[in-house]
């Protein structure tokens, strides 16, 4: 505050006042303004991150693509010679690894499942468990996917596994509903016609079986399958 004397008037002392008032904000402003700036550099450098990551993700999204249906050709060429057949094969199911371990989501889980059908074919059990059990524990791919991806891995140790923790596989997809509860009700129902099954067991497998039997979901070749064990049980479908 300007003191008032020496003859200073109090029109003057408000003119001062005023104008330090100004400089205090013209201050002020001057460094939101700054503040602001930063941000809206910041804001851009992020913004150009995240379009060149997304760039690149596309990119390699689409290579990945290329090279999946790349393997794919080399499969579907049936009328190639057996020798060559076999070099096609493994140098498709070279591809298949790669993409498996490396590749962007989206195309590493398809990768991944087909090289499993692949190394079943081959009688390699363990590494198609091994990448079955890759894509069911992988949480970015597609749910569906992990779901199959379970599910194989179930079938796959229905003679190893202890039974309490197929058990409990089987139920986790009846839970998830869809086309993937007849299928799980099947497994229980498997499980429950084992040689030392007791006898509810077996009226728990009859009560699964039909209905799978009964369901809107299952497959015509799940339902034949369904009447084949009921048949097991004494009983026609």
């Amino acid at each position: 505050m300007v003191q008032q004397g020496y003859g200073v008037s109090d029109d003057l002392i408000k003119e001062v006042e005023e104008e330090q008032r100004l400089l205090r904000l013209r201050s002020i402003a001057l460094r939101v303004g700054g503040v602001f700036a930063v941000l809206l550099v910041l804001a851009g450098i992020s913004g150009g991150v995240w379009g060149w990551q997304q760039h690149r993700l596309h990119t390699a999204q689409a290579a990945a693509s290329d090279r999946y249906f790349e393997a794919m050709q080399l499969l579907g060429d049936l009328n190639s010679p057996p020798s060559t057949a076999s070099d096609a094969r493994q140098k498709a199911e070279g591809i298949f690894s790669d993409l498996a371990q490396s590749a962007p989501q989206g195309v590493r889980s398809y990768a991944a499942m087909y090289l499993a059908e692949l190394k079943e074919q081959d009688h390699d059990h363990q590494a198609a468990l091994a990448l079955w059990q890759q894509v069911a524990d992988d949480g970015a791919s597609d749910e569906s996917l992990r779901m199959m991806a379970q599910y194989r891995v179930l079938n796959g140790r229905m003679t190893t596994a202890p039974r309490d923790e197929l058990r409990r596989g089987y139920q986790a997809l009846v839970q998830t509903g869809g086309s993937w509860t007849p299928l799980a009700k099947e497994g229980l129902a498997v499980l429950d016609l084992r040689d030392d099954a007791k006898p509810e067991e077996r009226a728990e497998a009859r009560r699964l079986l039909l209905e799978v039997q009964a369901s809107p979901d299952s497959t015509d070749d799940l339902r034949q399958r369904a009447g084949m064990l009921l048949q097991t049980l004494g009983e026609a479908g």
